[in-house]
């Protein structure tokens, strides 16, 4: 059931005034507590229309998320520039971009509870940094059982740093104010008596969703999916039990089948099974003895020795036949004539061993071409162990590395590396940090970019360094 407008109830609009306050003039970080429908995401939201002349990040935490996930939604919504890093905690690296910061940033973390420990250490840090003409106000809503435990978890030190605020349960009248609006709005009359409506709000725990849900009860009643659902339930409970009868009765009878057919085989053929079977060898050993008494019987080796014989009498025949040819040529010796066809075929063999040997150098000059290339290449996929490089940029998409790589176009030793699901722009390689404060200050001012991270290559272990210009995004 859609509603095009919606308002803030009074209890509601007292709690966003108090946040605003807060907002204006606490250095706390603000944490919005509340049952689930409580109306937390509205009034964070209502916040954030509020103030116009910040500059916001509304982040709406999954239940599965890492915390570099959450740094980067972050920082995408408050810097324009996509260089930073994500790795490293959220007050450090909005420390080392605050020249791109605006004046004034509220950032809003929906559903924090879901958010790693990690991630809430990071924010109560930051809401304590003070950064010479910037303002970073940070707001985070859970349910306030989770609110409960981790408060219990810090220590006096960091709670005196946390205002939390919670959303009390609605009064009666404004679950009936609320449910009687929603029903004007809806232009449908149902016919529930108002009695009836008072005691269902009143056993309610007073969030504004249960007053929502028992108007879409009284508009649309049950929904049919759950009805439809019991009665599939049941039928599935029927056939397993039917099923797992069928089984234990075929089990059953089939055993006792088998039982009663081994008493019937032994009773019925014990007797005279050796007897049938010695009159039928007997008969099959005088059949075989009258057919196959002119036969004459060979042993399986006999074969293999009889060709071994044959071969030592040709091989004694074949020596005969060299002696006799050796004393014919001893005695007359006969020149074959040279033809035409064999003088050919010695050209054609001195021809062909002529060009390969004319083709061999350059054979040898292109294999020694390609493992130079090869040599150059390995060269430059191989990280240096020491040393310091600067990082310009650290993109996902394709089109804002190439608009990056577009910005250095000239600045000689840019490489692309790979990290995770990013793309990292480098550029050179130092001794010592002071030579790469040096290069960056001179980068900076000549190509107009932000300034860049000084990284050592020994903490750059897992950034694969890329042969070529990708192309492709990273899936």
């Amino acid at each position: 059931m859609p509603f095009t407008e919606s308002t803030l109830l009074p209890s509601q609009d007292a709690l966003l005034q108090r946040l605003l306050h807060l907002s204006t003039y606490g250095q706390q970080l603000m944490v919005l507590t509340g049952e689930g429908g409580a109306g937390k995401t509205t009034l964070v939201t209502a916040l954030l229309s509020e103030l116009e002349q910040h500059s916001s990040a509304l982040v709406m935490c999954p239940k599965h998320c890492d915390s570099a996930e959450i740094r980067r939604k972050v920082l995408v919504q408050l810097l324009n520039d996509p260089v930073f890093d994500d790795e490293i905690p959220l007050p450090e690296c909005l420390l080392s971009v605050s020249a791109s910061l605006p004046s004034e940033s509220c950032i809003v973390l929906d559903d924090a509870h879901w958010l790693p420990l990690e991630i809430w250490a990071e924010c109560i840090v930051l809401s304590q940094m003070v950064l010479p003409g910037k303002s970073i106000k940070l707001l985070m809503t859970a349910p306030a059982e989770f609110f409960s435990e981790l408060t219990e978890q810090l220590p006096e030190s960091l709670l005196e740093q946390v205002v939390a605020v919670q959303i009390e349960p609605l009064e009666q009248p404004e679950r009936e104010g609320l449910y009687y609006t929603l029903l004007s709005r809806s232009e449908q009359h149902p016919f529930t008596p108002r009695d009836i409506v008072k005691n269902r709000l009143e056993m309610q725990l007073g969030t504004p969703k249960e007053v929502v849900d028992l108007l879409d009860l009284s508009l649309n009643g049950e929904s049919e999916a759950l009805v439809k659902k019991s009665k599939l339930k049941v039928i599935i409970g029927l056939s397993a039990v039917i099923i797992i009868a069928l089984l234990l009765s075929w089990l059953f009878l089939g055993s006792s089948t088998d039982k009663l057919s081994q008493a019937t085989h032994k009773v019925e053929f014990a007797a005279d099974v050796e007897a049938r079977f010695s009159q039928g060898d007997r008969f099959l050993e005088a059949y075989g003895a009258k057919v196959l008494g002119k036969h004459v019987f060979i042993k399986p080796n006999a074969a293999k020795q009889t060709e071994i014989d044959n071969r030592q009498i040709q091989a004694q025949a074949q020596t005969a036949q060299s002696d006799t040819a050796i004393e014919t040529v001893n005695t007359y010796t006969a020149v074959p004539a040279t033809t035409f066809d064999d003088v050919n075929r010695v050209i054609d063999a001195t021809s062909k061993f002529d060009n390969v040997n004319e083709h061999q150098p350059d054979l040898t000059e292109q294999f020694a071409s390609e493992i130079a290339v090869d040599v150059n290449v390995v060269n430059h996929a191989i990280k240096p162990s020491k040393g310091y490089t600067l990082q310009l940029a650290s993109v996902k998409k394709i089109k804002s590395l190439n608009n990056m790589l577009q910005a250095l176009d000239g600045v000689p030793q840019v490489q692309v590396a790979r990290y995770k699901q990013r793309w990292i722009v480098l550029n050179g390689h130092f001794d010592n940090r002071k030579m790469a404060q040096e290069y960056s200050a001179q980068l900076v001012a000549n190509t107009g970019i932000s300034e860049p991270w000084i990284r050592e290559w020994q903490n750059l272990g897992e950034y694969q360094l890329q042969e070529v210009i990708p192309t492709r995004e990273i899936q």
